[in-house]
C-alpha cells in the first residue's frame, strides 16, 4: 500500500495533518516531520530518516520554500527500493485526498493525476 510523507516547517502542521489523515483514512501509513529543535524549519536529516523507514512507494508533500529543496535532496540521495513521488499539491488538502484514495485502493499514478488537478 502506498505511504504518505509530510514535510512542514511547523511541527504542529505536520503532526496535525498526520492525525487528521489517520482518523479519516485508517490503515494508511503516514510519516510526518516538522520544525527543527522546537522551532520553525526543515531538516534534510529528518527527511532522510523518514525515507529510510518507508516500506512501499511513497507520495511526499511539502509546505514552503526549503522544505521542497530538502525533500528533493533527500529523495536524490535515497537508496531504497521504492518509488518516491513528490506531489505539487497543498500539504493538508493534498495529503488528505491521497490518503482517502489510497484507502480505497486507487493506484499511485491515478492519485498523482488527481493531485496535479488540484493546482490547475
Amino acid at each position: 500500500m502506498t505511504e504518505i510523507l509530510i514535510i512542514s516547517h511547523s511541527e504542529d502542521i505536520a503532526s496535525g495533518t498526520k492525525a487528521l489523515i489517520e482518523q479519516m483514512a485508517e490503515g494508511v501509513t503516514v510519516h510526518a516531520s516538522g520544525g527543527v529543535n522546537g522551532g520553525i524549519g526543515t531538516n534534510i536529516g529528518q527527511i532522510d530518516h523518514m525515507l529510510s523507514e518507508v516500506k512501499s512507494d511513497t507520495i511526499c508533500f511539502f509546505d514552503i520554500g526549503s522544505s521542497l529543496m530538502n525533500l528533493e535532496m533527500a529523495v536524490e540521495m535515497y537508496e531504497g527500493d521504492h518509488n518516491i513521488h513528490i506531489a505539487n499539491a497543498p500539504v493538508v488538502e493534498g495529503s488528505f485526498l491521497a490518503a482517502v484514495e489510497i484507502s480505497i485502493g486507487t493506484d499511485i499514478d491515478n492519485i498523482m493525476d488527481k493531485l496535479s488537478e488540484m493546482v490547475k
